[in-house]
């Protein structure tokens, strides 16, 4: 189920959003996927949009915090990887090549990155959506005294399992988190 879940958010997220009022984020797909054995209104799947630049990675932690709970069991390390995971969004992504006219003047049109959570009945999917750069999502070996470097080795570390797909549209990095006891996929 798992598997399938992420082939649809990948899928949907692939596709173009609609922002409500509220600033959320829905797919005019949702509920409507062909060979889906339940309906996709019964796997809640929530997605945010947020300006990629420094000040929002405060706000998709807290995003993914207050939609897990306190309470929840998976709550710090979700949150701790989401984190991860929108900070090198705002770092590493470099948007859509040459998206602009030539006579626009020098702004670069506005980034964004989008955070979606869907709960699994054995924890949650997590994905960040970027507009993407030429270099692959991998882990890497700071040295002691580095300041970053580190965001993936801890998705590796703590998530269940995690990747990423990229597309026209940019890069998506997922991972998924599972309670402790939780069945293995089938």
């Amino acid at each position: 189920m798992a598997a399938r879940l992420l082939a649809v958010l990948v899928g949907v997220l692939a596709d173009r959003f609609r922002t409500t009022a509220d600033g959320a984020v829905r797919s005019p797909h949702l509920g409507r996927i062909p060979g889906w054995s339940a309906p996709l209104g019964h796997t809640p799947v929530i997605s945010q949009r947020f300006a990629a630049t420094p000040d929002q990675v405060r706000p998709a932690r807290v995003f993914v915090a207050e939609l897990l709970g306190d309470d929840h069991p998976l709550h710090d390390d979700a949150v701790l990887l989401t984190s991860e995971l929108a900070t090198n969004a705002v770092e590493h992504s470099s948007g859509p090549l040459d998206a602009r006219p030539l006579d626009t003047g020098p702004a670069d049109p506005p980034r964004e990155f989008v955070v979606t959570v869907a709960f699994l009945p054995y924890g949650a999917l997590i994905t960040v959506q970027d507009p993407g750069t030429s270099e692959i999502p991998c882990t890497r070996k700071p040295g002691p005294g580095a300041t970053g470097g580190r965001g993936l080795l801890l998705v590796n570390d703590l998530a269940t399992r995690w990747g990423f797909h990229r597309d026209s549209t940019g890069t998506v990095t997922w991972f998924e988190l599972r309670s402790t006891g939780a069945a293995p996929d089938c």
